[in-house]
């Protein structure tokens, strides 16, 4: 397990497991709120076994004790790219041509 905090957007990411490269997550299952909790918690799930990945705290300063957050892993500025790069990045792979490749012509099929 590893835990990290991003004191600058104030974010808490509790790791179960490490993922893997390229490995797809979701669903995320947003726990429910309640009015005295400050805060939000998620629980994200792989895409590919179904199995618990982490847990993400926002505003974590608030709802986690001190003492955790002292010892936490600290990511100042990366949690969010983090987060992007295992969600959203495996989404928008796609195939890229090589450098220098070109696109062949269209051939039109037209009758005279």
């Amino acid at each position: 397990m590893r835990f990290t905090w991003d004191a600058t957007k104030d974010v808490a990411y509790l790791s179960l497991r490490p993922v893997r490269p390229g490995e797809r997550l979701g669903p995320t299952l947003l726990l429910e709120a309640d009015r005295d909790f400050p805060g939000a918690v998620a629980l994200d799930f792989s895409a590919e076994d179904g199995r618990a990945v982490g847990l993400e705290f926002q505003l974590a300063s608030v709802c986690l004790p001190a003492e955790l957050l002292a010892g936490a892993e600290r990511t100042d500025g990366q949690s969010l790219a983090a987060r992007f790069d295992e969600r959203v990045a495996p989404h928008l792979a796609t195939k890229v041509r090589e450098p220098g490749a070109r696109r062949r012509p269209r051939r039109r099929n037209v009758s005279q």
